[in-house]
């Protein structure tokens, strides 16, 4: 069976720990099937296994393919770690697991809306696919990366990201490249077409015989940001679209990503109108502060304050993490005690169920949380569906009984800052 398989080359090539029922299979190339392996501790990686079976005597050097990919690591690509042969001869390729929203659909929607990317919108997506293709094709490598230059096998990347979108199927395949420029011809080809779906122009033959490369038509076109600075992001929000939170897709028929239906729906957030109605109200947090200014906290709030110091106060009605005033507050069902934080415009609770199993009773599917961090320091984020301020969830791995629920227009980026794994004092 290909899933035990797959399982067998992670755990002994490898020295992974992933059982069968961690392995899933996630679609079809034209010539090759798609696994993830997953473990609830965040641990990721995706194998590609080719549909031909090669004679010996017709197999890739994988010494040199293994060589060749460590040498060619870059952020504009989900990376191939490692390659080589089944036992009967099939050729697999393993990467890091690849999650996103497709560039595709994000593509196909503002068409649908009837609009087009701008040239500095288009360049600023695509400048990491751009230097990726260009770093692979020096290296002669560009076979690697010519399956990926296309809007379907590509993911937008969340706003945290070093690059706003990331090429999918990288390394490579049964059959080498024999012509390493005409393939380099070929990949330029090929974004300068993405490109022009993107903002509705056409192609700038000028620009394109003088480009090197993916990046020179790019800074030809859209012209080259003069410093950082300048540069306006595509998406400094959190509800305009273009940088989503990050979502395994699996692959489709013919290797594009596709959305899964969701067999198990999320399980109702029985809080999601306690939390919508907690308004910002700066008089109420004022009201709080002269009136119970300076109270020690006591019992289970005690805890909450002791277990995150970085974001509650040392006393009630004082100022903790960026400065919000932290006041008692009243706890949800399954909750022994609950603390938030707030001014005008964010506002952080700090809650304490009365066991693990109790707050996941109240939890969606791990399956369904952004992972964020790593080993100790792993979190599950989720966000709240239709919540106005926009609003996140987090639970700490290591602190099993706590949830941290931050909301605000500048949400999504603040939880970023929240001091959840070895937490320090703020500095006032």
């Amino acid at each position: 069976m290909p899933i035990d398989l797959i399982a067998g080359i992670l755990n002994e090539r490898f020295g992974m720990d992933f059982t069968p029922e961690q392995v899933q299979a996630t679609g079809r190339t034209e010539d090759s099937q798609l696994f993830v392996a997953s473990n609830d501790a965040g641990q990721a990686v995706e194998v590609e296994l080719f549909d031909a079976a090669q004679p010996e005597d017709q197999r890739r050097d994988i010494v040199g393919l293994n060589r060749a990919l460590a040498a060619s690591n870059h952020p504009g690509a989900f990376q191939p770690r490692s390659a080589g042969y089944t036992d009967d001869g099939h050729l697999y390729v393993l990467r890091e697991a690849p999650t996103g929203a497709s560039l595709a659909r994000l593509i196909a929607d503002k068409h649908a809306d009837g609009g087009v990317f701008t040239p500095a919108e288009a360049r600023e997506l695509l400048i990491g696919v751009a230097e990726a293709i260009d770093d692979y094709d020096a290296q002669g490598l560009g076979a690697f990366v010519a399956r990926s230059v296309d809007a379907s096998r590509m993911l937008v990347q969340p706003a945290w990201s070093s690059v706003p979108v990331k090429l999918t199927l990288v390394g490579p395949t049964v059959t080498a490249s024999e012509h390493a420029e005409e393939q380099h011809a070929a990949n330029v080809a090929s974004f300068i077409e993405l490109f022009n779906s993107m903002t509705g122009l056409d192609v700038d033959e000028n620009a394109a015989k003088a480009a090197t490369g993916c990046v020179g038509y790019l800074n030809a076109v859209a012209g080259e940001p003069v410093n950082e600075s300048e540069v306006s992001p595509v998406a400094p929000g959190a509800t305009d679209g273009y940088r989503q939170p990050p979502q395994p897709y699996p692959y489709g028929p013919t290797g594009e990503y596709v959305r899964p239906e969701d067999e198990k729906k999320f399980k109702l957030w029985p809080w999601i109108a306690a939390i919508v109605a907690l308004l910002l109200i700066a008089a109420g947090a004022i009201w709080y502060w002269m009136e119970h200014r300076g109270e020690e906290w006591v019992g289970v709030e005690a805890e909450i304050a002791e277990t995150y110091p970085g974001i509650v106060s040392d006393k009630a009605g004082q100022k903790g993490w960026h400065g919000l005033i932290c006041e008692s507050a009243t706890p949800d069902e399954g909750q022994e005690g609950k603390i938030r934080c707030s001014d005008e415009t964010l506002g952080v609770s700090v809650a304490k169920y009365v066991s693990s199993d109790a707050l996941d009773r109240v939890l969606p599917d791990p399956k369904e949380a952004v992972v964020l961090g790593s080993g100790e320091c792993l979190i599950y984020d989720y966000q709240l569906p239709d919540a106005t301020p926009p609003a996140f969830v987090l639970t700490p791995r290591t602190e099993r009984e706590y949830m941290i629920v931050i909301n605000g227009d500048d949400a999504e980026a603040q939880r970023l800052d929240l001091p959840l794994c070895a937490p320090v004092a703020d500095e006032e």
